[in-house]
């Protein structure tokens, strides 16, 4: 998409100097001192380092336009906050939104602030966003952990600056801890899980010879067979899919700034030399992120993304890794593996202008309104004897 004007400077107290960023060329420089403070962060993250937002970028340049808020003290880059605007279309007509440079395979996203300044940086933002009313309609921040400081000082600032701000749960992402032995932990599964796992290896195995390949690097071979995978998954009619061009880019700078990092980890499983399933992963900070798990669909009866998951499990119990995350979505197969589940929540908030307090009109009484007396007028089910 065109890149808007470049960076727009502005003075925010207390002390700090604020940029809007909306063109690449800025956000890229800023990688040396955006990872100097997300490494300096109460709890390093993958997911706010800026080799994640650059690879998030090359998928979503087709869809939004950056708009990236950087804040400093002293010239020194102590805040910012990954933001890109879009228009998307409601039945109400359309709306400008922004977002955090997000795509689906993030699972957590937050203002990049330290502790000490995580509040007079997050007031910054909430004053600067609530003072352009006119360039925005609604600001929906996803993926956020119940301390995130998206969810903490930075709603609470923009309450204050008169918009209204609503935060709702959001799923939550299932995890398993690694810190003990696979002994240990499958030994804890329930019979069920243990009978469909032993069924799973025994439909592979009987139907080939299988065998797992773990991939430390971003090799053009490795990288072929994934875009396979995943253009013979459930996936191809989703848009998601890795041959596509916006998943494609993302998955090509992601791999090669997470090999150049050694976070890369990607699983494939082959049958008689054939690839028919894998996962991709970034390992950080001895956290496993599983990103997305792809199998051919027309290997489906015999079950490859439970073999290939139950193998490199078991792998992953090696003593290296604290916990491993399986990616957002209550479903059930991981609810069956996971021991617990990170909540995840969701901030919306409006703009003070007109179609931003019509967009909250909507949003937060006409829609509920609406729920209501389609539930008071639903005919309630027939009691015995009724029918």
């Amino acid at each position: 998409m065109p890149q808007a004007a470049p960076i727009r400077r502005a003075a925010h107290p207390p002390g700090l100097t604020l940029e809007t960023l909306t063109t690449e060329r800025d956000f890229l420089a800023l990688r040396d001192e955006w990872n100097a403070v997300a490494t300096a962060d109460r709890t390093p993250n993958v997911f706010l380092r800026h080799e994640w937002l650059d690879a998030a970028w090359q998928w979503r340049r087709t869809d939004a336009t950056l708009q990236t808020l950087v804040a400093r003290r002293d010239g020194a880059l102590v805040g910012a906050m990954p933001l890109v605007r879009t228009l998307r279309r409601t039945e109400t007509g359309r709306r400008r939104v922004l977002e955090f440079l997000t795509v689906p395979d993030t699972q957590f996203c937050d203002i990049l602030a330290p502790s000490p300044d995580a509040a007079a940086v997050a007031a910054c933002f909430a004053r600067a966003i609530a003072g352009q009313s006119g360039e925005w309609d609604v600001l929906e921040l996803g993926y956020l952990a119940e301390d995130a400081i998206a969810a903490t000082a930075f709603a609470d600032a923009l309450r204050g600056c008169g918009c209204p701000v609503a935060i709702a749960p959001a799923g939550s992402n299932p995890y398993i801890a690694l810190d003990s032995t696979w002994d240990a932990y499958y030994g804890a599964r329930s019979r069920s899980l243990k009978k469909a796992s032993n069924l799973a290896l025994n439909r592979v195995a009987k139907s080939g010879t299988p065998k797992v390949d773990w991939h430390r690097a971003a090799t053009e071979p490795m990288l072929a067979t994934i875009v396979d995978v995943s253009a013979r998954s459930w996936k191809r009619t989703t848009g998601n899919a890795l041959d596509q061009p916006g998943p494609g880019a993302f998955i090509r700078r992601l791999s090669e700034l997470a090999a150049a990092n050694d976070w890369l980890s990607v699983w494939t499983l082959t049958l008689d030399g054939k690839p028919i399933a894998m996962e991709y992963q970034l390992v950080f900070g001895g956290q496993v992120h599983a990103l997305r798990s792809d199998f051919d669909e027309a290997f489906g009866e015999i079950s490859p993304g439970s073999y290939l998951n139950r193998v490199l499990l078991e792998r992953l119990f090696s003593g290296e890794f604290v916990r491993y995350y399986m990616g957002p979505g209550d479903n059930a197969y991981k609810l069956r593996w996971a021991e617990g589940s990170a909540p995840l929540g969701r901030l919306t908030a409006y703009s003070r202008g007109p179609r931003g307090r019509f967009a909250a009109l909507v949003d937060l009484r006409l829609k509920p309104l609406a729920r209501t007396i389609r539930d008071r007028v639903r005919p309630s089910p027939p009691t015995r004897g009724e029918d």
